[in-house]
């Protein structure tokens, strides 16, 4: 009995201990939980084409090396060709502006259409400035009503002086303002070379054929000169509104 006693408390007092590592490692295992903190490892990534320790350039770099040395070859080859292009264009656009206006100058039909339509111009530009006269002093009549004869000549003077300056700078400004925008749309849709050519190739049938085309049609030739391209600068600006219209530029 005695030996059976001892036994059951050595037993009791192991469970009570174990109890007890069981009681602690809970409470390690809760603290544990309750006090996790997050760390950052840094982690190597591999980058393609990174230079390593042991060479000089990577493969990258030579590609990239090859491939710009290739471009500034090819760029140096299409500018060579391009200026010797745009040098032979220029001497045949000069040699046939050159050819085409001394032939205008030998043919009389033109030369007298030219100097109609010129004249023509001048004179309008001169009844024009009639009227900006005409209308400046019908202005400064309005300074008659002044008693003083003296002060009544300088205030007309004086309005007359305003009012064909301002008639002068409104006429400037609108002609400025429809040849800045006249010139907008020419660079827009016509600056290139086709224009060019179409431009001595019309003047050049005008001049040539001029006397069968007013045999034809009695029109100015500076005239429908003028009509024709004003008609091309029509079909380009449509055809290229066209094409944009459609995503072909």
């Amino acid at each position: 009995m005695t030996n059976e006693t001892d036994r059951r408390k050595r037993a009791n007092a192991e469970v009570v201990a174990w109890k007890f590592k069981y009681e602690k490692a809970e409470q390690e295992k809760l603290y544990a939980q309750t006090h996790q903190k997050t760390v950052e490892v840094a982690v190597e990534k591999k980058v393609p084409y990174e230079k390593c320790e042991k060479c000089d350039r990577t493969a990258y770099q030579k590609a990239k090396e090859k491939c710009d040395n290739r471009k500034s070859q090819l760029e140096k080859k299409f500018k060579n060709m391009t200026t010797g292009y745009e040098s032979i264009l220029f001497l045949l656009a000069w040699y046939s502006i050159t050819i085409t206006l001394f032939t205008a100058i030998l043919s009389p039909v033109f030369l007298n259409d030219c100097i109609t339509f010129f004249g023509v111009l001048g004179k309008g530009m001169g009844s024009l400035f009639r009227e900006f006269v005409i209308g400046a002093d019908s202005f400064g009549q309005l300074s008659s009503g002044i008693p003083n004869r003296i002060l009544s000549g300088l205030m007309y003077w004086l309005i007359v002086a305003i009012v064909m300056g301002i008639l002068f700078i409104i006429t400037g400004l609108l002609i400025v303002g429809i040849g800045y925008q006249v010139g907008k749309i020419y660079r827009k849709y016509c600056w290139d070379i086709l224009s060019i050519i179409v431009a001595i190739t019309s003047a050049a049938i005008v001049i040539y054929f001029g006397e069968w085309i007013k045999s034809v049609i009695p029109v100015n030739l500076i005239t429908l000169l003028l009509l024709v391209h004003v008609i091309y600068i029509g079909i380009r600006c449509y055809v290229k509104d066209w094409q944009e219209e459609r995503g072909y530029y």
